[in-house]
């Protein structure tokens, strides 16, 4: 991510970021019910609402985000849910100091914002990243291929089935009407 995109997000978290609704998505609803807790690690945590869901169901969770105004009200926001979640400042394309493999990693719009290289530090850690048989969940909007930005490309889901096994995916839309989707990996 450049210097420029890196500061905005920054910047956004003294307003409120478009991306912090407050709300669970219902795809991470349902996979929690769906599943035994175990050990999640939750990349471009934002504020922690997800990952105090997690923390909520059970799960042993990590959140993880570069921008330290987001982990800081992440840390309180678990403080008032009476939960505990280890939140870190880390850039999720460098995660090799994570000692635990996790059940589920969630991603939830922070993979389509990579750049190129940063897509492929990304994915290289994923192995290392779940338990065999771990799902990575993750969301993303797709971009026209033609611009530049953030975005996922057919490529990017590709890559991903290089390295994990795509067991589900749900089409739909943003709010900005972009094509959008769900993306159930299993290590």
């Amino acid at each position: 991510m450049d210097l420029f995109r890196r500061l905005s997000f920054i910047l956004w978290y003294y307003r409120r970021p478009p991306w912090e609704s407050g709300i669970v998505p219902p795809e991470v609803k349902d996979f929690v019910r769906s599943h035994p807790a175990g050990r999640a690690l939750d990349l471009g945590c934002g504020s922690g609402t997800s990952s105090i869901a997690l923390a909520q169901a059970g799960w042993e969770t990590t959140g993880v985000d570069f921008v330290p105004r987001a982990i800081r009200q992440a840390n309180q926001k678990a403080r008032m849910a009476g939960v505990e979640v280890a939140f870190r400042l880390a850039d999720v394309t460098r995660l090799g100091d994570f000692p635990n493999r996790n059940d589920l990693v969630l991603d939830i719009g922070c993979f389509h914002g990579l750049s190129p290289a940063g897509k492929a530090a990304y994915l290289k850690q994923l192995e290392h990243l779940l338990v065999p048989g771990g799902t990575w969940l993750m969301y993303g909007f797709f971009k026209p291929r033609e611009t530049v930005g953030p975005g996922l490309v057919l490529e990017d889901v590709e890559h991903a089935e290089h390295r994990l096994r795509l067991f589900k995916r749900q089409d739909g839309q943003d709010r900005g009407d972009r094509p959008s989707t769900w993306f159930w990996f299993q290590s």
